[in-house]
């Protein structure tokens, strides 16, 4: 027996030796056939075994085979290719594009991803590649240009100011126009409170691998109560099967003045012409040759720096994959006192736990500190101040040795309450800082119930703490002389559950039916407590504790909202030919009353692609038609008159001054649109053409009310407007080389709103916080949304002015409609070229027509630092009019009048179309040079990958506006009826910067 066992040991020990023999490792490259780039994750199988491997960054692999065996080399949308194992142990392989099934998939409503052939409404997709060409932090400054319909406008060029975003217009006059955030199928905040940034541009751009924009109510009716404004959808980066990849990037930014308004240096202080050093307007004589004019603008803003460091890790396997990343930036600012420090955390897995079971997490911590050192006028704080100061003092004189204010002038009688001072004194002792901590957490579970049914669900939550704080030095001029301390911190919390059950089964093998049944619930919680006192008893400590009892007041908020609703989602194919497709969500809402809380949001769309009728590959042609209905709720707490804490000794409670409405309905938007896709030679030429027309009715404003009613504002349903507008994207390579790549996109679009019905008799609602001396941003019935109301000169039925018998223009005292804030046309062209291993972005931005209301000049024309005012001052001057005679005929006007201070100040100024200016121009949004270096000179330094990179942001504009910078959103997205209650007026905007930076992307 034991004979037998030696012997089978023996002969099994000799066919291991064969078949070790047989068995080789083979080795080699999987590259691109387009541009010979290696592919990271492509997957390589011996064909009927379980033995595989995946490249790793730099494209290679190893695998065991034996001679005669076939080797399967694979990658997402590339054509598969095999190859037997013979001698070699090398094998590279070059895989091509698979033009049939290169067929773009993108995420849409609810994180349900689609081939974008078949969608049946409009989708626009941005890559995080093109992301990153912008380099810019706040991830709405990134996407200027690059979407059509999108109007993105800044509030300013300093760390802390917000960016709005509006797509196909205003949908709201008071509410927010704002379209709905979500990162990785969660909703997160987007807020801005007191003037400072939108919470989005917490997120890291570097994490972000795509971002899909639904643009219209069908795209985005599946989120109902929210989809009145569109959405968008970010998808962070994930692990990729393979080896573990080390990236990392450094980028050193320099910050510099942007475009700014013009000064005159030609008068000085004084009144009609007299000179009066106690006189804060420079309305005096000339200048003497001996007298010093300071370029304050100049010497205010300084030159900055900033830091970006960002660190990512992923790899894994096909059962479970990870990535980490982390990023570090700190942000200088050409406004003085002012920076940015901001690190961001993200940790994100995906575990296959079985063939049927999916787990996927993620954790995001943010953590951005903000000194913002301004106060003042709107979001632009002291740059008023700044533009209207006297040129004959000097702005960074303002502070004494020991620290006390060093006034520009003060009264023998005065202690300093009514004082002028240097604004850099507000800026450099009086700051603003805003501490917030993020922690974003999700998790989704997906199983497989059989081929054709998935269940998943999800569940996330947003958590901000902030902290925001407020100081006024003592000895400051003005309301806080005796000093000030404030502070507000504030938890918020979004917590949103979601479940979906996929059903997707083809039938008669030329149907394909796809339903989606889900619901999902949303919580918002936001406790918020905070003091102010004023009158510090000890100097430079600011501290309640240094404030006398009765100077001091606190507040305590608590805001609640809960949200469910249930959904589905029901999709027809015929042959890849016709698609049709029906949604339906019914909502309900905490916020209105118990009558109105429910309402539903349906939408119907279909496609048909033409090109599907012919036999070919190169071509793609595709009609689309959708109309949608959707809802949107009404603000926290409005259904009911609250009570609110008394500022006044006793405390106590006293009503609100804004009114409830137990009556409120949800606002309703429906939306119908009509679009065509073209795609050429095998993808070189795209084309995207959409019309669209958008109605919102039953509009909850937040208008005066007379004060008989008891009430200052009061909320109600009142009225509807319209917005029409046609999109288009052009999108191709010219040029596709081996060396040498050129892709293009053009996107353009143009959007006409009108307001169509007010409620009672309003004729027109102006914007509280934009309401200004001549001119006023507001929305007038039968004219557009973002008008302008003010004065005019009086004028005949042709148009002319009326001038007077002195020679002078005749001030008409009615307001009325003087100009729209809405640009007549847009264009965004994005450019990349490629030339070896050297790469070059840019991206043009063009604004035609639109009015903007230069309030900035308005406020220096009444001071005298107006820059025509150094042009034009005590000129002679014939005004092109006509003089009425007694017999009520006109005859032109023909007598020459001086243009003195009493003109400037009690005629030109008064007139608001004298400060509404008709704007175009063009900028540069970013221009990106990098060069990769060679592999050889890589692996001598121990990376696998090195490219150096220069770039610029907002080199330069060309307009025709006689201000500073014409992209102006003075108030921000936190104002009431973001999108239509400031965009387009310019009081006190901090201009926009240019920067160039320097920096590098590294991969080992």
């Amino acid at each position: 027996m034991r004979k037998h066992l030696l012997l089978l040991l023996a002969m099994l020990v000799c066919l291991l030796d064969v078949v070790t023999a047989q068995e080789l490792t083979i080795s080699g490259l999987v590259t691109s056939q387009e541009d010979g780039k290696p592919i990271l994750g492509a997957s390589i199988k011996v064909v009927g075994t379980a033995v595989g491997a995946v490249t790793d960054a730099g494209g290679k692999y190893k695998i065991k085979a034996a001679k005669g065996q076939t080797l399967s080399f694979s990658y997402i949308g590339m054509l598969p290719v095999t190859r037997v194992v013979g001698e070699s142990s090398t094998i590279d392989i070059a895989l091509s594009p698979d033009m049939k099934g290169l067929d773009e998939v993108v995420v849409t409503a609810m994180g349900i991803e689609r081939n974008k052939k078949s969608l049946t409404y409009s989708v626009q997709t941005v890559k995080g590649d093109d992301l990153r060409d912008a380099n810019q932090s706040n991830v709405l400054n990134a996407l200027q240009g690059q979407i059509a319909g999108a109007q993105i406008s800044s509030s300013g060029g300093s760390p802390g100011l917000p960016t709005e975003i509006i797509l196909r217009g205003s949908s709201t006059l008071t509410g927010d126009n704002q379209p709905l955030m979500i990162v990785d199928g969660i909703r997160v905040s987007n807020s801005s409170a007191n003037g400072t940034v939108n919470r989005i541009a917490d997120f890291n751009p570097a994490d972000i691998e795509d971002i899909s924009i639904l643009k219209g109510a069908a795209a985005a009716a599946l989120y109902g109560i929210d989809a009145a404004s569109g959405a968008i959808i970010i998808t962070t980066k994930k692990g990729k099967a393979g080896a573990m990849q080390i990236n990392g990037s450094y980028k050193a930014f320099v910050e510099t003045m942007g475009r700014t308004p013009r000064q005159q240096g030609i008068y000085t202080t004084g009144t009609g012409g007299v000179y009066d050093e106690t006189s804060g307007s420079s309305w005096g004589r000339k200048f003497r040759y001996d007298e010093t004019v300071y370029n304050n603008i100049d010497r205010f803003f300084q030159t900055a720096l900033t830091h970006d460091v960002n660190l990512n890790v992923n790899g894994g396997s096909e059962k479970l994959n990870y990535y980490m990343s982390g990023g570090y930036r700190n942000a200088g600012s050409m406004v003085p006192n002012t920076e940015q420090e901001k690190i961001n955390f993200l940790l994100k897995g995906t575990a296959k736990l079985s063939s049927k079971l999916e787990l996927t997490t993620s954790a995001n911590y943010i953590k951005n500190n903000i000194q913002e050192g301004l106060g003042g006028v709107n979001s632009g704080g002291w740059i008023n101040s700044i533009l209207t100061y006297p040129l004959r003092y000097d702005i960074l004189s303002y502070q004494k040795p020991n620290g006390e204010p060093l006034y520009s002038y003060i009264e023998a009688e005065d202690d300093g309450r009514n004082a002028m001072i240097s604004p850099m004194w507000g800026v450099m002792r009086n700051p603003r800082n805003n501490d917030v901590e993020r922690f974003v957490v999700n998790g989704r579970i997906d199983y497989k119930v059989a081929d054709w049914v998935r269940l998943s669900y999800q569940l996330g939550q947003d958590f901000t703490a902030s902290k925001y704080r407020i100081i006024t030095t003592p000895g400051t001029p003005g309301t806080y002389f005796d000093g000030r301390v404030s502070e507000s911190n504030t938890n918020t919390k979004y917590t949103t559950s979601i479940f979906n059950a996929t059903f997707d089964r083809k039938f008669y093998n030329d149907f394909r039916a796809t339903l989606i049944l889900g619901g999902t619930s949303d919580y918002f919680d936001s406790k918020g407590v905070g003091y102010m006192g004023e009158s510090l008893l000890v100097r430079d400590i600011f501290s309640p504790n240094v404030v006398e009892r009765e100077n001091l007041s606190l507040t305590d908020t608590w805001s609640r909202r809960q949200r469910y609703a249930i959904y589905g989602d029901f999709k027809l194919e015929y042959k890849n030919i016709v698609s049709v497709g029906v949604t339906g969500r019914n909502d309900w809402s905490s916020t209105l009353p118990k009558n109105a809380r429910s309402f539903y949001s349906p939408s119907y769309s279909g496609s048909f692609s033409y090109s599907e009728l012919f036999d070919h590959d190169s071509w793609f042609g595709k009609v689309r038609v959708s109309y949608a209905k959707v809802g949107k709720d009404a603000p926290i707490y409005r259904t009911n008159t609250n009570l609110v804490q008394a500022q006044t000794q006793g405390g106590g409670f006293v009503t609100s001054a804004t009114g409830g409405n137990p009556d409120l309905r949800p606002e309703k938007t429906s939306e119908f649109e009509i679009g065509s896709e073209l795609s050429l030679f095998k993808n070189r030429l795209n084309l995207d053409l959409t019309y669209y027309e958008r109605k919102s009715i039953d509009m909850i404003m937040t208008p005066r009310v007379p004060l008989p009613s008891g009430y200052v504002i009061m909320t109600f349903n009142a009225g509807s407007l319209r917005n029409r507008g046609i999109e288009a994207s052009l999108s191709g390579t010219p040029i596709k080389k081996d060396d040498f790549t050129w892709s293009s996109t053009l996107n353009a679009w143009r959007n006409t709103s009108k307001m169509l019905e007010f409620a009672g008799d309003i004729v027109t609602f102006k914007y509280t916080n934009a309401q200004l001396t001549a001119g006023t941003a507001a929305t007038t019935l039968n004219d557009a949304v973002l008008g302008i109301v003010g004065t005019d000169y009086k004028r005949t039925d042709e148009g002319y002015v009326v001038v007077n018998a002195e020679g002078y223009p005749i001030i008409d005292s009615k307001e009325k409609y003087i100009g729209n804030r809405e640009p007549e046309f847009n264009i965004g062209w994005m450019n990349k070229f490629r030339y070896k291993d050297v790469s070059l972005s840019f991206l043009w931005d063009f604004r035609f027509g639109g009015d903007i209301l230069n309030a900035s000049r308005q406020r220096m024309m009444s001071v005298g630092t107006a820059y025509d005012i150094g042009e034009w001052r005590d000129k002679e001057f014939v005004f092109n009019g006509v003089v009425q005679q007694n017999d009520g005929t006109y005859v032109k006007n023909e007598k020459s009048v001086v243009m003195d201070y009493s003109y400037f100040a009690n005629n030109y100024y008064q007139v608001g179309t004298n400060f509404v200016e008709k704007v175009n121009w063009a900028r540069v949004r970013y221009i990106t040079l990098s060069y990769a270096l060679p592999k050889m000179w890589s692996k001598r330094l121990g990376v696998n990958n090195l490219s150096l990179e220069l770039s610029a942001q907002n080199p330069f504009v060309i307009t025709n506006y006689s201000g500073g910078d014409p992209e102006v959103n003075s108030a921000g997205p936190n104002a009431g009826g973001s999108g239509a209650s400031t965009m387009g007026v310019d009081n006190g905007a901090i201009p926009l910067p240019k920067s160039y930076s320097f920096g590098f992307n590294i991969s080992l």
